[in-house]
C-alpha cells in the first residue's frame, strides 16, 4: 500500500494546482464580464466617490464618501445606525436585499450591540477600501471598483 500513497499525493497536488490555475485572478477579467446596464450603474456609484473626476478614488475621497453615507443613513442623527436605518436606507428593500443587508449589518456590528457606531463603520470602510485596491497603490481605479462590487 505504501507505493500507492506516493503516487496519489503528487497526483492530487497536480489536480489542485490545475484547478487553481483555471480560477480567474485578474481584476481586468472580472471587470470585463460586466453588462452595459451594470457598468452604467457602477459608473454612477464610482462618480459619487471620485469627487475630482480623475478616474481614480483615493482614500481621502473614499473617507468623505463613507462619512456622507453614514450621515445619510443615520436618519435620527444619533450617531449610531440601527438595523432598519442600515437595511432600509430610506426605502423598502426587496426581501433578498433586506436579507443581504441584515447579514452585512451583523458583520459590521463587531461588538454585537445591535447598532453600528461610527468607529465600526469606519473600520468596515477601511477594510473595504484595502480589498478594492487590488494593486495596492492607495487608489482604486474603476476597473478595481467594478471587480470588487461585482
Amino acid at each position: 500500500m505504501q507505493p500507492k500513497k506516493i503516487i496519489l499525493y503528487p497526483l492530487m497536488a497536480a489536480l489542485m494546482l490545475g484547478a487553481w490555475a483555471m480560477v480567474p485572478n485578474s481584476v481586468q477579467q472580472a471587470a470585463a464580464q460586466v453588462t452595459e446596464e451594470d457598468e452604467e450603474r457602477f459608473r454612477g456609484r464610482f462618480a459619487r466617490i471620485d469627487t475630482n473626476a480623475n478616474s481614480v478614488t483615493t482614500r481621502s475621497e473614499y473617507t468623505i464618501y463613507r462619512v456622507s453615507t453614514f450621515n445619510r443613513m443615520d436618519t435620527n442623527a444619533n450617531g449610531v445606525l440601527d438595523l432598519p436605518e442600515f437595511r432600509d436606507q430610506g426605502r423598502k428593500p426587496s426581501e433578498r436585499r433586506a436579507a443581504r443587508r441584515t447579514k452585512s449589518f451583523e458583520r459590521i456590528d463587531q461588538n454585537g450591540s445591535g447598532g453600528v457606531e461610527r468607529e465600526e463603520w469606519d473600520g468596515y470602510a477601511d477594510r473595504r477600501f484595502v480589498r478594492m485596491d487590488a494593486d495596492k497603490d492607495n487608489e482604486v481605479s474603476f476597473v478595481e471598483f467594478v471587480a470588487y462590487v461585482k
